[in-house]
């Protein structure tokens, strides 16, 4: 009984691996996100992060909605072979809003294996997701870090969310 007990703890154990140790084991291709555009924003007090995307461009949309500077850092975006692994540091204003460019999804899916490619091929993009649709998808993991360089306590903030690469079936003749 104790060792049907403890095969089922480490079978759970092993399964539930995090957003962030899931993209420390994969190897990484460095790359430096580029400041698009920034706006200013009201302080509300609270940091947010997106993924979005149009076409096959791919965009972080980061929001500092309180009264400091935060400094960005390993940002990562990554597949089911690799991530792409920010190099640096970014600075974000206090109360703004500024958008970076990413890895494209083209680039984005070298980091899969060839069955996910095969996604890639046989099927149209339409969108980074929150959560999946539909249509066929494929698992696009994402972190970063942030922290308030002012203030007199280093305090790290680690963000991750599991999102979807949705894509449209294409109809077979």
């Amino acid at each position: 009984m104790i060792k049907a007990a403890g095969v089922i703890f480490i079978c759970l154990l092993t399964g539930c691996q995090s957003v962030g140790s899931k993209i420390a084991d994969l190897p990484s291709v460095g790359f430096d996100p580029v400041m698009s555009n920034k706006s200013e924003s009201y302080t509300d007090g609270k940091v947010t992060f997106l993924i979005e995307s149009s076409g096959t461009d791919v965009w972080l949309l980061a929001k500092n909605g309180t009264k400091e500077f935060i400094e960005l850092s390993d940002l990562n975006l990554a597949g089911s072979r690799c991530t792409y692994s920010s190099r640096g540091k970014l600075l974000l204003t206090p109360g703004s809003v500024s958008l970076f460019t990413v890895p494209t999804v083209g680039l984005l899916g070298l980091c899969y294996d060839n069955t996910d490619q095969l996604t890639f091929i046989n099927n149209a993009f339409t969108k980074v997701s929150q959560k999946s649709s539909d249509g066929p998808t494929l698992p696009l993991l994402f972190s970063i870090r942030y922290e308030f360089p002012g203030s007199g306590e280093t305090n790290t903030t680690l963000v991750t969310q599991s999102l979807s690469l949705a894509f449209l079936e294409q109809e077979q003749s």
